[in-house]
């Protein structure tokens, strides 16, 4: 069921209660209306007949209040009154049948629902010039009720007309509101496929036009990060085969030049029908020292693949030696490292990623920073109650100028790494002042 025939359906169910409780209150007026008429009539018919014979009348006599009583008794075609009256002796008025409601135009139901109790005054009346007179008044509520019943229709009549043409209203106004909705699935619609150059026009519900903008601000992020991640896997792919073509360099010039040298001293030796000792000697020494830098570049190549200081002593002393090292390589720079409660079982990608972050800012400082001070400081904390590392790398350099971008300076890749390990990462740089680059990762523990 659509968003459209939801709201016109609860829409018509409140015109529905309304239309029930407008009837209900008209009704239960009319009740009380029809009641208090009937009831007021016959009272006052009462009060006539108690006129007419009271004995301080200036004109009493018994054949006057006879002929009056008499006149009194045929008001049966006045507000539906019925008027019986007799003393012990003779009946002055024969009794009249009595049926209720007979000439009533209303529709049967309105008339069970407004009819009120049957209205009946009996009294007698004693006065000195005449016998006792009983009267017997009853009410017939039939007229009352039809003038009530004309009403109370003419003003559901009219309340059913404005809410029927209102509910035709709503359902048009309705329908013509959120027709924007169907762009908006259009538009989740190409997202979904891929299409993040999707746009949508402003529309002139406030609420719509803000998921307007909330969706192209959302398309465009959506197409930054799309750009975002394709020069990443361009540059990864740039990494990997700088990093195949460096290797098969050191490969061929280190390892395989040395190698031909050893390959070369030992045909030396195999060739050389008298060998002596001495030349012996310094073949093995040559060899010795071809197999030296055979494993010290071994050693290397495997490093630049990956630290095994990180599986043998953990980050945080592969952290210092690197950093020592870095040092121990610069005379106009020297960096800080300051560590606080960094659990030794941190997990493989934690690791890794914090040693990478590190090195690639290392080398950015180098290349681009003309700095003279670098300052590293990692500490764990609790946020919210969980467990979360910050990592704050600081220079006193040149910093970022107005027209200088973060794209060359390795910092997607490091952004990259912390948002795989689900971590926020802020970079914020001033003129003349440094880079200050801001971390905090959540703690993820080794399994």
């Amino acid at each position: 069921m659509s968003l459209r025939v939801r709201l016109n359906l609860l829409i018509t169910l409140l015109f529905i209660s309304l239309f029930i409780c407008s009837s209900f209150y008209l009704i239960s007026n009319a009740r009380i209306t029809v009641q208090h008429e009937v009831e007021s009539t016959a009272h006052l018919a009462l009060k006539l007949i108690q006129i007419a014979i009271s004995p301080e009348s200036p004109e009493v006599n018994e054949s006057k209040q006879l002929n009056l009583l008499q006149n009194l008794s045929e008001l049966d075609q006045t507000r539906h009154l019925y008027i019986d009256i007799q003393n012990p002796n003779s009946t002055i008025t024969p009794v009249k049948e009595f049926n209720v409601l007979t000439q009533s135009n209303a529709p049967e139901w309105f008339v069970k629902l407004v009819q009120p109790p049957p209205t009946e005054i009996r009294q007698w009346f004693y006065n000195p010039t005449i016998a006792p007179t009983g009267v017997v008044i009853r009410a017939d509520p039939s007229d009352e009720i039809d003038e009530t019943w004309n009403e109370v229709r003419s003003v559901l009549i009219l309340l059913f007309v404005f809410i029927f043409l209102a509910n035709i209203l709503v359902y048009i106004a309705v329908g013509h509101y959120l027709a924007p909705i169907d762009n908006i699935l259009d538009g989740l619609t190409g997202i979904e496929k891929g299409h993040y150059q999707l746009e949508l026009p402003h529309f002139r519900l406030p609420e719509l036009d803000r998921i307007s903008q909330q969706f192209n601000h959302m398309a465009k992020v959506l197409l930054d990060s799309k750009a975002k991640n394709s020069l990443l896997t361009q540059r990864s792919l740039e990494i990997q085969e700088e990093e195949r073509r460096h290797l098969a360099q050191e490969l061929h010039d280190e390892l395989g030049q040395t190698i031909a040298a050893i390959k070369a001293v030992a045909v030396a030796i195999s060739n050389k029908k008298d060998v002596d000792k001495e030349h012996i000697d310094a073949s093995v020494d040559t060899i010795v020292e071809y197999s030296d830098h055979i494993y010290q570049v071994a050693k290397n190549m495997m490093h630049r693949l990956r630290p095994s200081v990180l599986d043998e002593l953990g980050l945080i002393k592969a952290l210092q030696n690197m950093i020592d090292d870095w040092n121990s390589r610069q005379d106009d720079i020297f960096c800080h490292f300051t560590f606080s409660d960094i659990p030794t079982d941190l997990s493989e990608s934690l690791n890794i990623n914090f040693y990478r972050i590190i090195q690639e800012s290392l080398t950015n400082v180098l290349k681009h920073s003309s700095a003279s001070k670098v300052s590293i400081s990692m500490e764990k904390f609790k946020l919210d109650g969980v467990d979360k590392i910050s990592l704050i790398i600081d220079d006193d350099g040149v910093g970022l100028g107005e027209n200088k971008t973060m794209s060359g300076l390795g910092v997607p890749g490091m952004k990259e790494r912390v948002e795989m390990n689900n971590g926020t990462f802020e970079l914020s740089s001033i003129p003349n002042q440094g880079i200050k680059i801001e971390i905090i990762v959540p703690v993820i523990n080794k399994s």
